[in-house]
């Protein structure tokens, strides 16, 4: 049996900030370090191809994400919002000093893992940031002092999106997190089995409404 745990709104969305973030990341990298990254300018297409990509196609695509992303919030179920609850506050610690040893207990995971919810937070304050300061350094006329200090904000925003990003790629790839990277990238749709060991308050109350329904 399958419980659906992305929709179709949901995986678009996904598609334009992972197609929109990849690429922004690529493009930027040559510019944080020359010496390290020489090698993605003949990737790109040097300096002119990485400029395009970074400045137009990663405006346009994560642009595009926009709406999606404002939508996903303002419908989203109480189940699925990001902003974390006091509750799920006391679970994120209550996990931490499990990882410590501090104790033994887990909670009970429902459709966010806890911790989840503050990457997604810290994630989307780093990317307005990218785009509150990068937009005007590319195309609007600003003077050299203001330009540092966008600069300074774009690599804030850098920090904020890209080092927690670091870590969901590596739990993405993570064996134990195929199933939910498919269904993020494919069909939306996950196994009782997975979701009752990995989100079982989740999966308790999906499985609860799909016996009503079939009553």
């Amino acid at each position: 049996m399958k419980l659906t745990r992305w929709n179709r709104f949901t995986r678009i969305t996904h598609w334009l900030l992972f197609i929109g973030v990849t690429a922004g990341f690529i493009s930027g990298l040559p510019v944080l370090n020359g010496e390290w990254f020489r090698f993605l300018y003949y990737v790109l297409g040097g300096e002119a191809g990485r400029e395009f990509i970074h400045y137009y196609f990663v405006t346009v695509v994560l642009g595009l994400a926009i709406p999606f992303v404002i939508y996903r919030a303002a419908s989203a179920r109480y189940e699925e919002w990001w902003w974390p609850s006091w509750a799920e506050i006391r679970q994120a610690v209550q996990i931490s000093l499990r990882w410590l040893g501090l104790t033994k207990k887990y909670p009970a995971i429902g459709f966010h893992h806890p911790l989840e919810k503050f990457y997604l937070m810290l994630s989307h304050v780093g990317l307005i940031l990218l785009g509150a300061s990068g937009i005007p350094m590319v195309f609007l006329p600003i003077d050299t002092s203001l330009k540092a200090v966008l600069l300074l904000v774009h690599d804030i925003g850098f920090l904020m999106l890209g080092v927690p990003l670091v870590g969901h790629f590596m739990l993405s790839i993570n064996p134990v997190n195929w199933e939910a990277l498919k269904s993020m990238f494919y069909d939306g749709k996950v196994s009782v089995e997975w979701a009752s060991k990995h989100h079982p308050s989740w999966a308790e109350t999906q499985l609860k409404k799909t016996k009503v329904l079939q009553k």
